[in-house]
């Protein structure tokens, strides 16, 4: 099939390569590779959902199996099969032909030797959860479990009955993102600042659900030539009028940059979409700039529930449009500029910030209109509220791991004025070292947060939202990466 990301997706059904398995023999023939990065998720519509259960003693899952049907959420039809575990091949064609939304995996009951079963099976797209017999003997479902984790399948180890029904109620809600559109400007999947060529619009939608598109850079400035001037004057007004203060900027400065809004909103609004970016930095420094700086444009966009990442950063576009989906509130993309363990606290800075940080609904933060680093456009500079509770953090490069950080926000100096260079060169002198807004937090384990730093963008949010977090990265098949103790820190 040929989806709008440009990409070519597989059907579920072929999720397990065919392979030759005979008996129990100490050596198999080794199952045909598959990444499991090219396995297409299938799309959970409506609220029917299959459960296979294989076992060689299917009666065993029968109160399990009675305790599904009172699922109120889904509509689950379960399917208990009778599991040969002498014929591996069987089992294959078993989970292909009933292509099963969620399984349940019981291991040889006759048998102390089932660590064959995933290397054999190799890498099976459908959520695994294993639930052992006997809870007080769960050394077998456990190294099967890690054995099916290593290969890439997604394998749960339940605790009790109630949990396994509590992860399959995870399992089957539809993943957070599913066929949520977004579009970078620039070139593909490399940033100037952040590239990301390991990735690819096929692996994105597999792992999180959303279509990303690219675009030429080139092709903004024509559109924004386009740009009805009474509208952007309406937004420049609505700026000048809501802001404390406006230092160092010119209206004609500010008119751009309401231009690059009116544009952007136009595009979200005629194709649907949930984010969008630009390869920013590839002109932000330049002394020719082709096009107005989208600081500004940005902000507006966050605040009214869209993701807007910085510097075309595909990491920060998918972090992004998560934290704000499961905190209904804009988010803050920032750099992590500094860590103090002695502290334990990290300083986070960005030349765009949210006004509406509380939510979409409250009250807009007190900010001030000033130019992007001494050299023209105009950035928001916010007061952030101290004592706010909140998370930060993101995907990791390769989307296989999700980093999530409680905080709190702790007073802090403005620096934001430091210049970049002692005596510099004329064109340099009004040039500021930092980003306009800075937030600092008391966070937990800095030491552990600074070796798990994603990369140089991180995305900050109100509030704490470890549990709804691990809820999505169970569904993922995404590890997440924490603190022992996820609750906020106090000041």
């Amino acid at each position: 099939m040929q989806h709008n990301c440009g990409c070519s997706l597989f059907g579920r059904r072929d999720f397990l390569k065919t392979t030759a398995i005979a008996g129990m023999a100490a050596t198999l023939p080794e199952a045909l590779a598959r990444n499991s990065e090219s396995a297409v998720k299938r799309v959970n519509l409506g609220n029917k959902r299959k459960l296979l259960l294989l076992s060689d003693s299917p009666n065993a899952f029968e109160h399990l199996i009675q305790s599904v049907k009172s699922i109120k959420e889904y509509e689950f039809t379960a399917v208990p099969v009778q599991a040969d575990y002498k014929n591996l091949q069987e089992i294959i064609k078993t989970i292909q032909t009933e292509a099963p939304d969620i399984m349940v995996f019981g291991l040889p009951r006759s048998s102390l030797n089932s660590g064959y079963i995933p290397t054999a099976l190799d890498y099976v797209d459908v959520p695994i959860i294993l639930l052992p017999p006997n809870l007080d003997l769960i050394m077998l479902e456990a190294d099967v479990a890690a054995a099916f984790r290593a290969k890439g399948s997604n394998a749960l180890l339940a605790n009790s009955e109630a949990h396994a029904i509590e992860l399959m109620k995870i399992l089957a809600a539809p993943r957070l993102l599913e066929g949520k559109r977004a579009i970078i400007y620039g070139r593909p999947f490399d940033s100037t600042s952040v590239p990301a060529r390991n990735l690819t619009a096929e692996i994105i939608y597999n792992r999180t659900g959303v279509h990303l598109e690219y675009r030429p850079l080139e092709q903004l400035k024509p559109l924004l030539e386009t740009v009805d001037p009474a509208s952007a004057k309406k937004e420049m007004e609505r700026w000048k009028k809501e802001a404390t203060s406006i230092v160092e900027i010119t209206d004609e400065a500010l008119l751009e940059s309401c231009k690059m809004y009116v544009l952007l909103r136009s595009f979200i609004e005629k194709e649907g979409l949930s984010g969008l970016s630009i390869d920013c930095l590839s002109f932000s420094f330049g002394m020719n700039r082709i096009l107005p700086l989208p600081c500004l444009a940005f902000t507006r966009l966050r605040d009214e529930g869209y993701a807007l990442p910085c510097e075309a950063d595909v990491c920060g576009m998918l972090t992004s449009m998560m934290l704000q989906e499961i905190s209904r509130k804009p988010s803050y993309f920032c750099n992590i500029s500094s860590v103090d363990m002695e502290k334990s606290s990290t300083v986070l800075r960005h030349c765009v910030a949210p006004l509406r940080l509380l939510g979409r609904d409250a009250a807009a933060l007190p900010y001030r209109l000033r130019d992007y680093h001494g050299m023209g456009g105009v950035t928001p500079q916010v007061s952030f509220p101290i004592g706010l509770e909140v998370t930060i953090g993101g995907f990791t490069k390769d989307l296989k791991s999700f980093v999530a950080w409680p905080g709190r926000i702790q007073p802090g100096i403005d620096d934001t004025d430091r210049p970049s260079f002692t005596g510099p060169k004329s064109e340099y002198s009004k040039m500021r070292r930092y980003c306009s807004n800075r937030a600092e937090l008391i966070i937990k384990d800095a030491d552990v947060f600074l070796q798990n730093i994603v990369g140089i963008h991180h995305v900050m949010v109100a509030g704490t939202y470890m549990k709804a977090l691990r809820e999505e990265m169970i569904r993922l098949n995404v590890d997440i990466v924490g603190p022992i103790d996820s609750s906020a820190p106090a000041l």
